[in-house]
């Protein structure tokens, strides 16, 4: 059976409702897929968000491994010198102990390090990036503000490889939706006025991720992350595509645009309303 990994860093609600989500799908056999084991940097005691999601993980039998990565954040935080070093030297022990689980690909689900060469080296990483393939790179906070910037007509999220290099791996998987409805248009307007009186900085100092053209397309993006992701393990355990390190593969030949599981995803999300 096709196994995998889940990395998360646990630091929010978020992180720990993901990760019920996606195991409940597991459980219901709608992935054909076993998750072999949950990496935390965050080691018990270190945050009540942390411990909490660990005992979710624990509590559905799924074995957590954990390792604080405190000192090398940091180093992080201080800019430190030797930062690169340390982060190949966290990595190298994550890795020792992870060498008896056997998996295909790890997820990294609200992860919060970079990830080093020797840590992509050693696993198939999958990151999720709230912009289509070839779209903005940064937060998601930077690539909203920076679609409304663009006029963007279209917005979405990708499933790609991680890399050293951040949000530039290969991409394997994506959705996309129209930022130009009748849901869209008036929060357009509204925008384009704005930014003809104030600068986009006095927009963000004012309002933030309140901004309604902002929240909206954050919204829209958010609620179809979490079928991408299971929609990608699914085609992967279901043998649609491989997985090599210069991206998906079909009978050998390399796909180097991802695939667009758009449909796919708009069909989850109808199903997921008939259910509720």
């Amino acid at each position: 059976m096709f196994s995998f990994g889940w990395f998360s860093s646990g630091r929010d609600r978020a992180a720990l409702d993901l990760f019920v989500a996606a195991h409940e799908r597991l459980a219901s056999g709608y992935i054909p897929v076993r998750l072999a084991f949950v990496f935390c940097d965050r080691e018990p005691g270190e945050t009540a968000a942390a411990d909490a999601f660990l005992a979710a993980v624990k509590a559905r039998g799924v074995p957590a491994v954990t390792l604080s990565s405190r000192e090398l954040r940091q180093k992080i935080q201080r800019r430190d010198s030797q930062v690169e070093a340390a982060r190949e030297a966290f990595d190298a022990r994550v890795i020792a102990l992870l060498k008896d689980f056997k998996v295909e690909v790890v997820v990294l689900a609200g992860y919060m390090l970079i990830t080093s060469p020797l840590l992509c080296r050693t696993f198939l990483l999958l990151n999720l990036h709230p912009a289509l393939p070839g779209g903005p790179k940064g937060t998601w906070q930077e690539v909203m503000w920076q679609l409304m910037e663009a006029d963007a007509r279209e917005a979405g999220a990708m499933m790609h490889l991680a890399t050293p290099e951040l949000d530039a791996g290969p991409p394997v998987a994506y959705f996309r939706f129209s930022l130009r409805s009748p849901a869209f248009d008036p929060l357009w307007a509204a925008w384009q006025e704005k930014r003809r009186a104030r600068t986009l900085a006095a927009i963000q100092a004012g309002e933030g991720e309140g901004e309604p053209l902002f929240a909206r397309i954050r919204a829209e993006e958010l609620r179809r992350e979490f079928p991408l992701i299971l929609l990608t393990l699914k085609n992967l355990a279901e043998g649609r595509f491989r997985l090599t390190r210069q991206g998906p593969a079909v009978q050998g030949q390399i796909i180097p645009t991802g695939f667009d599981l758009t449909p796919q995803v708009e069909e989850f999300l109808r199903e997921q309303a008939v259910s509720s």
